[in-house]
Formats: C-alpha cells, structure tokens, sequence
C-alpha cells in the first residue's frame, strides 16, 4: 500500500490527519442548512422536519466516515488480480454514482424540463462529468478526494445556476465566468431563499460523499513501485486532460449532436438541452481564430499606416470643433426587421408604397442601403457589429457575441461616448435577458438599461410596444436632462410572425401568384408594420425638428424578416449568385439632425454602407473622435466598401465571396486589424 512504504510513524500521522479530515465535508454541509434555516432562507412552509433529517444524516456520516476512514488506513491488503478488479468494478460503480448525481445536481433545481430532456442531450452531459470525475479520480491518486471536490462544484454550480435563474430570469453563460468579480460585487442585493428540494439535493449530496470515501487506492509494494504508479496515474488525468480539450477543439457539439446556440432568449435551450451541453456548445463559440501569418507587430503597422492615409485624406476640423462647442445628443435606433422590401423584391409590388416618409426625406446628413450578417433573426449581432465595429464575417454566422464573449475590454460606442462626458442610455421594449443584454449593454459600456419594466402601460403594436412609445420615452430623456447624451433604441413592434392581420381593415399590397394567400398574408401583415414604423419615424423627426437642443439621429433596420426569403426564392430559383444574395442581408439606414451641421450638405447624400461600419461613419459626421480602429476601417472603405457574414463588396461594386483564396489583401488587413481591437481582447 502507498502508505506502507513510508513507515509506521509517519502511517499512523496521515491515519489521523485523514481521519479527522473526512467528516469535514458533512459537518461543513450540515452547518450550512443550519446557518440557512436560523436566517430563514427557506421557501415558507414547515422545512422542520427534512431540516432535522439531513442534519441528522449528516452527523452520522461524519461519524461513521472518522471511524471507517481509521480502519480503512489501519488494514492493508496485499494487491492481487481478483482484488484488484473488485477495486476496479468498485470505483467505476462509484464514480457512474458520481456522475448521474452530479447532472441531477447541475438540473433539479431550476430546470422543470429535466424529465422531458431528450436521452442524447442527457448522454452528453452525464459524459462531460464523468470525464471530469474520471480525470480527477486518476489527479486524486484513484481515492475518492477530488472525486468529493467533482462532486462539491457540481453541486454548487446548480444552486448558483438556482439563484441566477429565479433572480435574473437567465442562465449562466460562458462570457459570466469573466464577470464573476462583478457578480460577487452585485450579489449583496438578493434574497437567497431556497426550496425544500434543496434540503433533499443536499442529503443525496452527503450520501455520494460517503459513498466515495470508499476509494482506496491498491498500490503494489515498494516506494519505488509506488512513486511509479503516481506518475502513471497523474499521466493518465493529463493525458485525459489533453484529449478533453482536442476533442472540445475540434468537435462541434451544435454541428455534431444539433444542438442550439443561437439563444436569443438563452434558458429555453438551457431547459430542453441541459445546462452542460448549452454551456459547452455557447463555449466553443468563444475561440476567436487568429489570421493566417498574423502578428501583433504586422496589425499594428497596418492600422499605424491607414490611420496615417486617414488623417491626410478626410479633414474634419470644422466638424470636430463643432462637436467640441454644442455637444449634441446623439440618438441611434435599431428598427427590428425594418426593411424597405422595394428594392429588394424588385417587380413585385402591385401596390406597395415602400417608406415614403423615409425615403422622401431631402435633408438627411447620409442615407442608404445597409449590409448585415443576418436574416430573419440574429438582431444581436446586427447590434454587435453597429457597437463595437467589428463585422460577423470574420467571425462566422454561427457565433453570437453577446453570449459568447466577455465584451468588457473592447472598444465600442457608448464606451467612447461615456469618455466623452455622455450619458449612456439603451432601451429596448422587451426582457432583458434577451440575446443575455443584461450582461452584454453593461459589458459594453451603456450607464443605463431600460427594458420592458419600464415601459409599462406603454401602446402596443402588432409584436409588443410600439416604435412611437420608444422614441416618446427619447423625446422625454431628452426634454428632461439637458447634458449630452447617446441613446441606443432597440425596438420591437416588427417582430415576426405575421399572422395577426394587421392590413385586414386596409387594402392588400400584392398578390403574388408564385407563393400561395397565406404567405401573401404574411408579407402584407409585415408591410402594415413597416408602414406604422415609418409614420412613427415622421412623426418622431417633427418632434425633434421643434426640439431646442441639437440631436442628430440615426435609424437602421437589423434585418429583414425570413419571409422574404419565400419571395425571394419563388423570383430568383436556385440562385446561388453571391451578389444576389446578398439583397437579402440589406436593410436600410438614414442619418438625420435637426442643426446645421459643419461640412455636410445635408441634401440626403446617398452612400451604401455595412453595420461594421455604420458606427465610424456617424461619428465621423457629427465630428466626434475617432479611434485609431475606426479611422482605418473608413480608410479602406475605397477598397472594401461593405463586409458582412456572408462576403465583400469591393471598389467597382461587385460582392465576392470571403472565403476565396483570391481575396483582396485590404479584406486581409481588416481580418488582421479586427483581431487586434477585438480577438486578442476576449
């Protein structure tokens, strides 16, 4: 035995140190429901009598663990192949416990989907714990101590999973693990009050924990046999160790098992596929790939000499001073699925106005076409790119930022805006939680959040709150605190689906005789709706036009809705063509103020633009700094002039697809230049 060879003094100190560490994990938890219950942190209801059995239980397995651990360590057994494989069967018995205990753990709690999982999203879970156990169980020397440690985490990662879920509606995400100082800092604010069943959960936690304490290791005779089984067992948990991360590398659990990661409101898929599988498959979303021959030196040298090309060609002093002088609050609005469908589905309108407000507006300071990364939903990646400046297509369709990243370290707008001296607003009509903006608005720098809670009593329109109540609440911010502000709106009222008939009281559209009345319904249900976007825009701009106070605003759509796609299809049958492609991932956008601004005409210049891109670009016109990223993309506007998920348009117009050897070198160095302000950062 590996206690034998170290002799009888030294045998008999580590008998009684293990001794009488053993109980410990059992009066620890029995402290803690005591604690618990003195402060009244259970669910109200008698919790008397489970309270006295789980403490009760739990001071006899302290009891009975001092006294077996003592004659565990007193009796050694000479190892021998029957024995050996008892020790074996015993061990895997032990650690499957383990593992089916530790997913009911990490579920039981919140998850009241846990007996309708389906049995693979079960199978990866149980298998990414018992993994886990097995490589702690070999750490650990074959004894059950880290096994005990396994099991512990678990656990506390479903009371805190508990907590997070009953207070803020959302689960644990991997961008949180960067953000735990944060939550310890916030913490103080919630009542931790627990169910009965965690009294129980805690019972079935003790019970695995003796149980485990069962694991002792056989080790042949000999210090030098036993220094060599060591090292074979800690080469055995690194070796596991190394195959867990290839695997997790290179396997994709959403590819490979189906699972969902596009979590637009993130506890669902967290209910229906397990709290392992979602963490694990939003995690492998977080590996940002490093450029083909990038170096830190060479992106800097890029950025360095465009930021230098930038200076010499766009001279915007009048604007900057300008800026400096009136400080005009700058309102940006993100319309959900506001798209102008005219240009898009060209020929087949029968009798569709299109955004006659919107597209009859003279003395807009920019307006145009806008690229996007996605179609019919994704909205937070559309945020993402308009925020931070950085575009999707070098970071794939399948990634969303917002859950995937910890997005305190990167530049972005209001960060920029909050250095400037501006209040930081961003609203949206809806939960918080959604697309996890709770954590991502914070993260990127926004001083305030106002969600669904406060637009309480607000009209509705069609999906939700209507634009018209969103840009009142602007109107009131601005009216009501005089000092700079930049406010991020995030509409709802267009959101999908559109089977509510909202143009039943008024004429159809079209009829379009390639896609059957149901779909013709829809289009014409989600028409009205950008029809009342639109009224809502003209009357917002009136507003503002009487405002005395210098605004300048900007309104873009984050996607079109997946409607279009049946229209599109039904014109363009398998087009593949990259160029009409991507008439499906364009919206529109328009920048207007309602002062004079220094340097633009404002004569509703027209100028086609991607989301990456549309953030410098409004600064730039209202004369606020730019940073050195900033300034480098719009340097090579000339020869990339839009880029999203799905390719690049270069200088003559023409869209190309990203992932072609040929590429032009300038989409190469804004590959390089993102990775430096954002890849290397998260």
């Amino acid at each position: 035995m590996a206690y034998r060879v170290l002799g009888g003094g030294r045998r008999r100190l580590i008998s009684q140190v293990v001794s009488y560490l053993s109980p410990a994990p059992f009066v620890a938890l029995a402290m803690f429901i005591v604690l618990w219950a003195l402060a009244g942190k259970f669910e109200t209801g008698d919790v008397f009598f489970p309270t006295a059995i789980t403490i009760c239980c739990l001071i006899l397995f302290a009891v009975l663990s001092y006294f077996r651990t003592v004659v565990a360590l007193q009796r050694w057994i000479a190892p021998n192949p029957v024995f050996v494989a008892y020790i074996v069967a015993r061990d895997a018995l032990l650690i499957l416990i383990a593992s089916i205990y530790s997913f009911v753990a990490l579920e039981v709690l919140w998850n009241d989907w846990l007996m309708q999982m389906q049995v693979n999203y079960v199978l990866i879970g149980l298998t990414a714990i018992a993994v886990t156990l097995v490589m702690l169980y070999f750490a650990g020397q074959r004894t059950g101590i880290l096994v005990s440690v396994g099991v512990l985490f678990f656990t506390g990662i479903g009371f805190v999973q508990f907590f997070v879920v009953s207070y803020k509606g959302a689960p644990i995400i991997p961008s949180d693990v960067f953000a735990i100082g944060t939550a310890a800092a916030v913490s103080g604010g919630y009542d931790y009050i627990l169910p009965e069943s965690a009294l129980w959960l805690i019972l079935a936690c003790g019970v695995v924990l003796f149980l485990l304490q069962f694991m002792n290791p056989v080790f042949s005779d000999g210090r030098h046999a036993v220094i060599r089984e060591c090292a074979l067992n800690s080469l055995v948990s690194g070796g596991m160790l190394i195959l867990a991360i290839c695997c997790f590398q290179s396997i994709s659990l959403a590819d490979t098992f189906g699972l969902d990661k596009a979590f637009w409101q993130p506890l669902p898929p967290y209910k229906t596929q397990g709290f392992i599988p979602s963490f694990l498959a939003l995690a492998q979303e977080m590996n940002v790939q490093i450029p083909v021959g990038y170096t830190e030196q060479s992106a800097q040298s890029i950025e360095d000499r465009l930021v230098e090309q930038y200076d010499a060609n766009f001279s915007t002093d009048e604007t900057q001073m300008q800026f400096v002088e009136q400080r005009p609050a700058v309102v940006a609005i993100m319309n959900e699925s506001y798209a102008d469908l005219g240009p898009v589905l060209d020929g087949l309108w029968v009798d569709y106005p299109g955004s006659s407000f919107q597209n009859s507006l003279t003395d807009a300071a920019l307006m145009g076409n806008l690229s996007v990364s996605v179609h019919g939903g994704g909205t937070a990646n559309s945020e993402f790119e308009f925020l931070t400046g950085n575009t999707m297509g070098f970071l794939g369709t399948a990634c969303y930022p917002y859950s995937a990243f910890n997005l305190a370290n990167i530049a972005s707008l209001p960060r920029q805006f909050s250095d400037l001296g501006y209040r930081t607003i961003a609203m949206h009509p809806n939960l918080a939680t959604n697309w996890s903006r709770d954590k991502a608005y914070p993260a990127l720098g926004f001083d305030e959040f106002l969600d669904i809670d406060d637009f309480q009593g607000s009209n509705l329109f069609h999906s939700g709150v209507s634009d018209a109540a969103t840009y009142d609440k602007i109107l009131e911010l601005l009216r009501e605190d005089p000092s700079p502000q930049f406010i991020f709106d995030l509409t709802m009222q267009n959101h999908g689906g559109y089977t509510l008939g909202m143009t039943a009281q008024g004429l159809p559209y079209f009829d379009f005789p390639m896609t059957d009345d149901g779909m013709d319904a829809q289009m014409n249900d989600y028409l009205a709706c950008v029809e009342e976007s639109d009224r809502a825009l003209s009357d917002f701009i009136a507003e503002l036009r009487t405002l005395e106070r210098p605004v300048i605003v900007l309104v873009f759509g984050d996607h079109q809705p997946a409607i279009s796609s049946v229209f599109f299809d039904a014109m363009h049958p398998g087009v593949e063509d990259i160029s009409t492609v991507e008439r499906l991932y364009t919206t529109q956008y328009v920048i207007w103020a309602n002062y004079d601004i220094a340097g633009n005409a404002q004569v509703s210049e027209r100028e086609d633009l991607s989301a990456n891109m549309l953030g410098a670009r409004l600064l730039e016109i209202v004369g606020a700094p730019l940073t050195d990223y900033q300034k480098a993309v719009l340097a090579l506007r000339d020869r990339v002039s839009a880029i999203n998920a799905i390719g690049y348009r270069n200088a003559e117009g023409l869209w190309l697809d990203l992932l072609a050897d040929d590429r032009l070198s300038a989409v190469n160095d804004l590959e390089f230049l993102q990775y430096l302000n954002f890849g290397s950062r998260v």
